[in-house]
């Protein structure tokens, strides 16, 4: 019956569609009169009109957007007097408010299946934001405080939360993520203020960016205060370390007690990985101690058991992205996988339903031999890049101008540890190696082999591309140029780097980066664009 009932709606937006696809901006790229670039203001990311997609993909964007405008309202709706005390307290807070336009830019020219996995994640991002948007502004003891105040804990960004799953008790929330991690996706304008701020008091301007900016939100006593204790780590790098030093001073002055949690530079090692399972007891012990718990090792088993079918799932997504059927890549898996591990890791069942809903889509479009983007991907591209590639919207950028579909980022490999649960100590052990697979963790640092490991999975995912990090500013990165070209070229990739400043695009725009990809394009490959209108464009007041 709904596939007789349906044939005659299919019909009717048929002919609408037809009427309509002059204002498809995908249809304007093909024939000349326009692109996905027209609908704008001049120097920003801000659309004059929605995309016009087709009756039907305009209606799943457009539910999407409300689903978003719903969350956000009832964020608000729950501590109403602490939000409007946040935005007058925080500088960053005001930036969230440029949501609504990230979210659109980030799956623009996205059409049928592709469209439908991508909301349904945009919508699971946006929903864990709230919540800890949420949670942490209703209990900051700046704002007045609340209720679950001494049940919180913060945690450095980069550690992966899935061992605090042993304090049903407390509520862990990321320290960085919201006046740093997160908000430079959403505002590449945001964080330079607080770079300035750390360079005004000494720090050197040759550093990363993020941990500069990191410095200077300490530095602005920008930071929420919440819980008893604070969780810092060294993670990813040397220049995190230092970064967490200022950091500490300012959560003691906060009130609240320092916990360390230092992993070890060289973490392949069996070495390394007893030092990691010490740092671990370490800092479950150090919890107990300052909030008066003890560890629960019953939730722990639930909360791995939520993770490791998020890993499983996971797994089988990859499956499908070794083929060319999956309706699911780009920014849309990337982003998401970020969100997942670093904000949830197991201690949101949420994410989990997520993951079977898109898995049951995938798995029906493979079977069906679906194309993606409309069967317009000319090169399947490993990248390996952090975040400057999402407040550019990059990996949609390059699929929408040039046909180059980024299968994963490196983001995508962060965890993916199945947790042998025959024994506490086994448990214990697996959520070690968890921590050491975390952001940037087996990327950028820890050795030669963490980095040059592209190779594999660019080869496992069946890719001819790999775009890798160029970060101006990592001292690490930058002294491995010439060994990553050769090895491109002996595992016969097409290859460059991205050049970018991470969270300060001061030094390297948007456009610059873009640039980087059009001369390669373009001169390299000998390739026409298929939006024109991407290709070069002024987007230097964008949030």
């Amino acid at each position: 019956m709904s596939n007789i009932l349906m044939k005659p709606v299919d019909a009717v937006c048929g002919v609408i569609d037809k009427k309509l696809e002059k204002f498809d901006p995908k249809w304007q790229a093909a024939n000349g009169t326009g692109g996905l670039r027209s609908r704008y203001y001049d120097k920003t990311g801000i659309a004059k009109w929605r995309e016009w997609r087709g009756t039907k993909d305009t209606l799943t964007d457009y539910v999407a957007w409300l689903k978003n405008l719903g969350m956000m309202g009832m964020m608000f709706a729950k501590s109403p007097v602490n939000m409007l005390k946040a935005f007058w307290e925080y500088r960053w807070m005001g930036s969230f408010l440029g949501s609504f336009a990230f979210v659109d830019r980030l799956f623009e020219g996205y059409r049928d299946v592709d469209l439908k996995v991508a909301t349904i994640h945009g919508n699971q991002i946006v929903k864990r934001l709230c919540a800890i948007i949420g949670t942490i502004i209703a209990n900051d003891r700046r704002l007045g405080g609340g209720k679950y105040s001494d049940y919180l804990i913060g945690i450095d960004e980069a550690l992966p939360a899935l061992f605090v799953g042993g304090f049903p008790q407390l509520t862990v929330e990321p320290l960085q993520t919201l006046p740093e991690f997160v908000i430079c996706d959403v505002d590449q304008h945001i964080e330079p203020y607080y770079i300035d701020v750390a360079e005004s008091f000494g720090l050197p301007a040759d550093v990363c960016s993020r941990c500069s900016a990191e410095t200077g939100v300490t530095i602005d006593d920008a930071f929420p205060v919440f819980g008893k204790a604070a969780i810092t780590s060294n993670t990813p790098c040397n220049a995190s370390e230092s970064t967490s030093m200022f950091q500490r001073r300012r959560f003691a002055e906060m009130g609240l007690e320092d916990i360390v949690f230092a992993n070890a530079m060289q973490h392949n090692t069996e070495n390394g990985h007893e030092y990691t399972l010490g740092e671990l007891k370490n800092t479950i012990a150090r919890i107990e101690e300052v909030y008066g718990m003890k560890w629960d090792w019953d939730n722990m088993f639930k909360v791995i058991k939520e993770y490791n079918e998020q890993v499983e799932l996971e797994h089988r997504k990859w499956e499908m992205f070794k083929t060319p059927y999956s309706p699911l890549s780009g920014i849309s898996e990337s982003l998401y996988k970020l969100v997942e591990f670093g904000l949830a890791c197991g201690l949101d069942p949420s994410f989990t339903k997520t993951d079977r809903k898109v898995v049951k889509i995938m798995e029906k479009a493979v079977k069906n031999k679906y194309q993606p983007f409309g069967g317009t991907t000319r090169h399947r591209c490993f990248l390996w890049a952090p975040s400057a590639v999402y407040y550019t919207d990059f990996p949609t950028w390059i699929q929408n101008c040039w046909g180059v579909t980024i299968v994963l980022n490196m983001d995508s490999t962060m965890g993916n540890v199945i947790i042998d649960t025959s024994s506490e100590e086994s448990a214990l052990m697996g959520i070690a190696m968890v921590q050491e697979k975390g952001v940037m963790r087996h990327h950028a640092v820890g050795g030669w082999d963490n980095i040059n490991a592209v190779w594999e999975w660019a080869t496992m995912f069946n890719c001819d591309m790999v775009i890798c990090n160029d970060n101006v500013a990592c001292k690490g990165m930058n002294g491995i140029h010439s060994m990553l070209e050769e090895e491109a070229v002996r595992h016969g990739f097409k290859f460059f780097f991205l050049p970018h400043d991470l969270e300060d695009s001061r030094t390297l725009s948007r456009q610059d980066m873009r640039n980087a990809v059009n001369n390669y394009m373009s001169v390299v490959m000998g390739e026409k664009p298929l939006d024109p209108t991407l290709v070069e464009f002024d987007d230097s007041e964008a949030w």
